[in-house]
């Protein structure tokens, strides 16, 4: 019951998303806010609750990889972005991204994950171009997008050797939003977009996620994780290496 009450308020906090009024933006076309709109319709409105339930579910202690069906979702972001070709207000290359990361259908956790985070991307800019501020879900997606990365890089880094760590890491991921809100977004693109920095960088970045859970850590499950993510850093990072994260 818990878990239907959560998705619940997920799905109705963005449930008027199409109704919505447009933002005025002098600045722009008319030809690109009616496009803009129309994809907010048809691709933002109907796929961001699933992302947003996705998300509840996990902190709910909910596997939801186990419980979305991923390959559908990830087809559904594939066909409709097909039919976008390269349009101007995709500033970051977003579409381009998932087209290639959705082509496979694989819908392995990180895959999912890593989509995720770049139709986020694409349905931010949509919703600041089309959504009038301030609105709750602006300012919810753009942390949802965050979430998802800090996941998708957490899960890089300790699937190997700590495993256990990363559904705990989900579950609790509240008590590392306030962290979140401090790290600019184009820090996070940068990451997704360039393998090598994240590789350079993606150990000290969990350290510091991590380091915000433990502050709030209090029952076993937590503070094994923890346990589990401090044995895999000592081993794998020298002490030169553990500094603290320069963006």
């Amino acid at each position: 019951m818990e878990v239907e009450w959560m998705i619940g308020i997920a799905a109705t906090a963005i449930a008027a998303v199409s109704g919505f009024a447009i933002a005025k933006k002098r600045t722009k076309k008319m030809t690109d806010i009616t496009q803009e709109q129309k994809i907010r319709d048809e691709f933002v409105a109907p796929l961001l609750p699933e992302l947003m339930s996705f998300y509840q579910l996990g902190i709910l202690g909910v596997d939801p990889f186990e419980t979305i069906d991923s390959e559908k979702l990830l087809k559904k972001f594939y066909d409709y972005s097909l039919g976008l070709d390269n349009p101007p207000y995709d500033r970051h290359d977003a579409l381009g991204h998932l087209r290639e990361l959705t082509e496979q259908m694989k819908g392995g956790k990180k895959e999912l994950l890593e989509a995720f985070f770049w139709y986020l991307d694409f349905s931010n800019g949509i919703l600041k171009d089309t959504v009038k501020a301030p609105h709750p879900i602006l300012r919810e997606a753009r942390q949802l997008q965050k979430q998802y990365a800090v996941w998708f890089i957490c899960y890089e880094e300790l699937e190997e050797d700590a495993p256990d760590s990363i559904p705990e890491l989900i579950r609790y991921s509240d008590y590392f939003s306030v962290v979140l809100k401090d790290i600019e977004l184009s820090v996070f693109r940068n990451m997704m977009d360039d393998e090598e920095m994240r590789q350079q960088r993606r150990g000290n970045f969990v350290r510091i996620i991590f380091q915000s859970l433990e502050k709030e850590a209090q029952g076993e499950e937590e503070l094994a994780a923890i346990r589990q993510f401090h044995d895999h850093y000592d081993k794998r990072y020298t002490h030169r290496h553990k500094g603290e994260i320069r963006f």
